[in-house]
């Protein structure tokens, strides 16, 4: 019966961790009658057979199953045909399968994923043309487009590198040498296009991709090196050693503020429970903010408090995650997370602190190799961590204006016609959007930026959303966190919807109310336009119209950041609070890629990194 054979040649390859044996292979089969019930005997059993330099093992058999449009609990069965073949060379192993998926048990005892890099240079020769990719956004916004797919008869010729960096590829389709194959790195799956094979085609295709894997420092395609690829833990941990760890506080204030999680912290005080106020939730944060320096080599690590040694965490390195195992300061480790429509202390399924944020994947851990990074329960490799940022930087642009900023909005009074020249609001009327000829100020309510700017110039429009912000000089990510969630929302506002245009037209129409206090300000501070509306939907249609998104701040100095970078070329590792800064400002300069130009003005600092 296996001479009737007739598959496609494509096949999930693996390396093998454990050697198989005529037992083990034997063991696999009989889980597999148990697992889909069975009954009647194998149309086909072959055990460890040798043929051309391999060893091949197949099973074929029936069994019933409800259909795919019923109840589990009808009483209706079809019988279906299941087939799993599994060829054994040169340590690797290639399973093809239908209906019938290798059991957890044998996969984990028996066989690792191939690296992403050894699929990469089986697949993604220099010489490969890609014709479609199917990508990740490598961002942790909830804003950010999650994935996408481009096809192309080249890519290479209309995908930019710098759109590109944001993204890491999930499954592509490339041609080399008149052949087409496809490959999903992270589950080792490569295909390549042909006629359907019988079993001596397909274990020449096995071996010949098995050899492809096997390839050591292979010649990989600079457009997917243009990529920042998703890396296993497996692969990361052998190649690098975890050196500190975070909390993303972000996504556990995105938790709380959530209406839709539905989350309060809350800790005992006796045997009642009370929900953490405002000041104790900012003492929370500013704990959980602080990195600590792992230490030890074995699967489970202490997390240590660099300024005390005290210990302040550990986490466990898993097979597919690292898990926040233990969470151990005051505060922190007396915190609990309850559902928030239930009273205080009525949730019966609350969990601790560590447990949720172990479940929201809010652990950051650094490596001795500084472009890994394990953030949103996934490593990745950055390779603009050491090109000295010029990729980085090329976003951020110097304001002499803005170093002598002492508010974001400054003092307000009944009578007042203009922004404090010195706060970011009005270095933005005064200096950074002096040349747009439009100017609307939208903050306070259901604003889409601070300020709006449109200009035309040569006869091109550009359209620029303004975000201010003020603070101290920080190069950690919490005080950005506000801004670039806001930036990265309101991309689609730059096209001024028509059917939200009305009620800002009219907001626009007004003057500018502080909180608590009315001012004379007007909201449109400049129009060269006779029609407002008119010259807004103009801009929304023009054909060749630049869009960007400006986050203006006091708080962060681009020599600063160039300096880290610096530092970083130098050998030395990057604070955790940098690379969560680094990562958050990359969440607002990916989405931005595709549909506005992304810029940070920052204040003209010297200060060191």
């Amino acid at each position: 019966m296996i001479d009737d054979l007739s598959v496609a040649t494509s096949a999930n390859f693996y390396s093998i961790r454990k050697k198989l044996s005529n037992k083990a292979v034997e063991d696999l089969f009989v889980s597999l009658r148990a697992n889909h019930g069975a009954t009647a005997h194998n149309e086909f059993k072959h055990t460890r057979q040798q043929h051309d330099g391999v060893r091949w093992s197949a099973v074929c058999l029936r069994y019933e199953s409800p259909p795919s449009f019923l109840k589990d609990s009808t009483a209706i069965r079809e019988n279906l045909c299941g087939f799993l073949l599994l060829i054994e060379y040169q340590g690797h192993a290639a399973v093809l399968s239908s209906r019938l998926g290798l059991p957890s048990p044998f996969k984990t005892t028996h066989l690792s994923t191939v690296a992403t890099a050894r699929v990469e240079g089986a697949i993604a020769r220099a010489d490969a043309i890609f014709q479609r990719m199917t990508m990740r956004n490598m961002s942790i916004s909830p804003y950010a487009m999650r994935a996408k797919t481009v096809e192309a008869q080249n890519l290479a010729n209309v995908v930019g590198p710098a759109g590109s960096r944001r993204y890491a590829p999930r499954t592509y389709s490339v041609v080399a040498n008149g052949t087409q194959s496809t490959a999903t790195p992270s589950t080792g799956r490569i295909g390549i296009r042909s006629e359907r094979s019988n079993l001596p085609g397909i274990v020449t295709f096995a071996k010949r991709v098995i050899d492809a894997l096997r390839v050591d420092n292979a010649d990989v395609s600079p457009f997917i090196r243009s990529f920042a690829r998703p890396v296993s833990l497996q692969e990361a941990l052998a190649a690098s050693a975890p050196l500190a760890m975070a909390i993303d506080t972000n996504k556990l204030s995105d938790s709380i503020a959530n209406h839709e999680a539905g989350i309060r912290l809350i800790r005992m005080q006796g045997d009642v429970a009370v929900e953490l106020s405002a000041g104790e939730l900012t003492a929370l944060m500013e704990q959980l903010d602080r990195p600590l320096d792992i230490e030890g080599d074995e699967r489970v690590r202490t997390a240590r408090d660099p300024a005390t040694g005290e210990q302040a965490a550990s986490i466990s390195l898993n097979k597919n995650r690292i898990a926040l195992r233990s969470l151990s300061l005051l505060p922190a480790s007396e915190i609990y997370v309850e559902i928030a429509n239930e009273d205080p202390g009525e949730d019966g399924d609350r969990q601790t602190l560590r447990e949720h944020l172990d479940e929201i994947d809010a652990l950051i851990v650094l490596f001795e190799d500084v472009r890994l990074a394990y953030i949103d329960g996934q490593v990745f490799r950055d390779e603009t961590l050491l090109d000295g940022g010029e990729s980085f930087l090329q976003y951020f642009t110097a304001s002499v204006p803005l170093a002598a900023v002492t508010s974001e909005k400054g003092a307000f009074s009944a009578a007042q016609t203009a922004f404090d020249a010195i706060s970011s609001f009005g270095a933005i009327v005064g200096h950074i959007a002096a040349a747009d000829s439009i100017l609307l100020c939208d903050d306070l309510g259901d604003e889409w930026a601070d300020f709006i700017g449109i200009k035309d110039e040569a006869g091109l429009t550009q359209i620029s959303f303004y975000h201010a912000k003020h603070g101290a000089l920080s190069l950690g990510a919490s005080p950005f966190h506000v801004s670039v969630s806001q930036a990265i929302k309101n991309l689609g506002n730059m096209t001024f919807p028509e059917e939200r245009l009305a009620a800002k037209l009219e907001l626009w129409d007004s003057s500018y109310n502080a909180p608590a206090q009315q001012t004379q300000i007007q909201r449109t501070i400049r129009s060269n336009a006779a029609d407002l509306a008119v010259a807004l939907r103009r801009a929304r249609t023009a054909p060749d119209a630049r869009r960007r998104a400006v986050i203006v701040t006091s708080s962060l100095s681009r020599q600063a950041v160039a300096d880290a970078f610096a530092a970083i070329q130098n050998g030395q590792r990057p604070a955790p609070s940098f690379v969560q800064l680094y990562w958050l400002l990359q969440s607002f300069f990916r989405p931005a890629q595709k549909s506005a130009r992304a810029a940070l003005l920052s204040a003209r600092h010297e200060a060191t990194g």
